[in-house]
């Protein structure tokens, strides 16, 4: 017999894999039974919120076969018996289990949020190190978030206590102004000019990291060679220029004309650097609530209402109604 909660090592079972797998369910117990080795072995295994344990019956004799459960056998027909009967545990482990590696309330809301928003599930790339796993965008492999358990002292704190951190990409031109060695750090085991890294210990808001790890999504959905920046620039001035008088857009609206929504707060950075505001109107441009920006680079919020007010948009308490204005391109 062999105890399986050695497998199940920072690892929960979903119940209702357990049951597609081919277990059954009766007083409390998930029952799974399956030949293995050309039906000369029966393996069956218990399951139970106390124990979790499976045993080889030898079908020729209706015994158990202990020979399996035992380290130190050997011999060929032993070891081809182990083998087998080790890659249907492993199996049903990986088919029927979800990692529960990061325990802290934060990691699971941004397991969760990650999940619901890209569909994205934790890759563990490192079989020695199950307390270390990525996400990666599934349109060009690249990767946007690790989350990791780490000591504090790997971050330059005095204290040996375990933490959960992620690490997340960011511009390289503004990494300096965000990062205040409390809240966000440098990044972790990572190129420190375009990463940062984040204790998931709610000494940052939930709120805040979420919209952090979009940041980083659409960072890695974006090709930073000087090539693709200029001609994805020069494709967003163009989209500018087309706009109607008296109609605005979103900065979502545009990023989807380049064929891509996540890469709408890239569109930002490129209207930040405009090199000509009355050419490429960017003031027509609006985050998805209409709202303006205090931040608009050519003299702020004041600047950007006095430029949609000559062409005929009303502005209320520094919002626009986009049902009325957007332009339906």
């Amino acid at each position: 017999m062999r105890d399986l909660s050695i497998y199940l090592k920072n690892r929960l079972l979903d119940n209702s894999k357990l049951i597609n797998y081919g277990f059954s369910y009766e007083n409390d117990l998930y029952l799974y039974s399956s030949f293995i080795l050309d039906r000369q072995f029966k393996l069956q295994i218990k399951i139970s919120k106390e124990k979790q344990i499976s045993k080889l019956i030898d079908c020729s004799s209706n015994d158990e076969y202990v020979m399996a459960d035992i380290k130190d056998s050997s011999g060929e027909f032993v070891g081809k018996v182990k083998e087998e009967y080790e890659n249907k545990l492993l199996e049903i482990i990986n088919e029927c289990t979800y990692s529960n590696v990061f325990k802290e309330e934060q990691s699971k809301k941004v397991i969760q949020y990650i999940k619901n928003k890209y569909n994205d599930e934790l890759e563990f790339l490192w079989e020695k190190f199950d307390n270390c796993a990525i996400w990666r965008n599934k349109s060009n492999n690249k990767w946007y978030g690790v989350l990791l358990v780490i000591e504090e002292k790997k971050l330059g704190i005095d204290s040996k206590k375990l933490v959960e951190i992620i690490d997340l990409k960011y511009q390289k031109e503004s990494i300096s102004q965000i990062i205040d060695s409390k809240t966000i750090l440098p990044g972790y085991h990572m190129n420190k000019k375009s990463w940062i890294t984040i204790k998931l210990d709610h000494s940052l808001s939930t709120k805040k990291i979420f919209e952090l790890i979009d940041n980083s999504y659409d960072l890695s959905s974006y090709s930073t060679s000087k090539s693709s920046v200029n001609k994805l620039s020069k494709r967003v001035l163009h989209y500018l220029t087309t706009i109607p008088k008296g109609k605005v857009v979103t900065y979502k609206q545009v990023a989807e004309y380049l064929g891509n929504p996540g890469l709408a707060r890239i569109v930002g950075n490129i209207l930040h650097k405009n090199p000509d505001g009355d050419k490429y109107p960017c003031y027509k441009v609006l985050n998805s609530k209409g709202m303006l920006a205090e931040s608009f680079v050519f003299g702020g919020a004041d600047i950007q209402r006095e430029r949609l007010e000559k062409e005929g948009i009303e502005v209320i308490n520094n919002r626009i109604d986009l049902n009325k204005y957007q332009w339906k391109s």
